[in-house]
């Protein structure tokens, strides 16, 4: 949905519809706000199951690899070398993946959070900022052309220029005010349109290229996996006949 559009000289009527417009501007600056939390929130949360995933799968490599087969007799089969080999292949795998995939979760606070932290705390923080001096101002300025809007005519002609003199010296600074208000407020609207999607950009980015580099490794696996599917059947067949054979002495 689109807001109507904020004039700097509207700032100098400053009418109820302007306000209005300016409401608007507000509603949508807490929206994206919100959601720059949440979005940092959901995503740190992300970044941190990646890495405990990472580190668990890294565990369990270890784990195979520190486990060794015993074979009876003084000579392997090329079947029971494979297998005898085959839990160190699949730890060096494990490594190989979840390296890459560390590389990535190291990198991705740097290319997500920190961004959209600095535009949030940075960009919409100083808007905030604007908009309370702003409301002091304006605070400041209507109280004072209240003030003199109700001195009575009987008073002397000097307290009377002095009110006109506070209050001329006071309307500058008001409009001064509105005028970064407004112009920070749209700066903030417009920049971002990239400041919030450049950073989920750059992450998904990394993911998906850490993701295709696990597809590459898996389909480098194959021919080894076939080989030991291979080894595996040979030697479960070798120990079917033979518990066949046992069986019938």
């Amino acid at each position: 949905m689109g807001h109507p559009p904020l004039e700097f000289s509207d700032c100098y009527l400053d009418s109820p519809d302007f306000r209005q417009r300016l409401k608007y501007y507000e509603e949508e600056l807490e929206r994206t706000n919100k959601f720059i939390k949440d979005v940092i929130k959901d995503g740190s949360a992300l970044i941190s199951a990646m890495r405990n995933y990472s580190s668990a799968v890294q565990k369990f490599s270890q784990t195979l690899q520190s486990f060794q087969f015993d074979f009876i007799g003084d000579t392997l089969t090329d079947d029971e070398i494979n297998i005898a080999e085959s839990f160190k292949e699949f730890a060096e795998l494990l490594n190989e993946v979840e390296n890459e995939r560390m590389m990535m979760v190291q990198n991705a606070s740097d290319l997500l959070i920190k961004p959209l932290e600095t535009f949030r705390k940075e960009q919409i923080g100083f808007t905030k900022e604007r908009k309370k001096k702003f409301e002091k101002d304006g605070e400041r300025f209507y109280s004072l052309l209240d003030r003199h809007l109700h001195l009575s005519s009987k008073k002397k002609e000097s307290q009377l220029l002095e009110a006109d003199l506070q209050v001329d010296k006071e309307r500058p600074n008001f409009f001064e005010s509105s005028l970064d208000y407004v112009y920070q407020i749209q700066e903030v609207q417009e920049s971002k349109k990239f400041n919030i999607v450049e950073p989920v950009l750059a992450f998904l980015h990394s993911l998906f290229i850490s993701n295709s580099l696990t597809v590459e490794l898996t389909q480098d696996f194959l021919p080894y996996k076939q080989q030991l599917q291979l080894s595996l059947q040979n030697t479960r067949n070798h120990f079917s006949s033979t518990r066949e054979e046992m069986e019938e002495l």
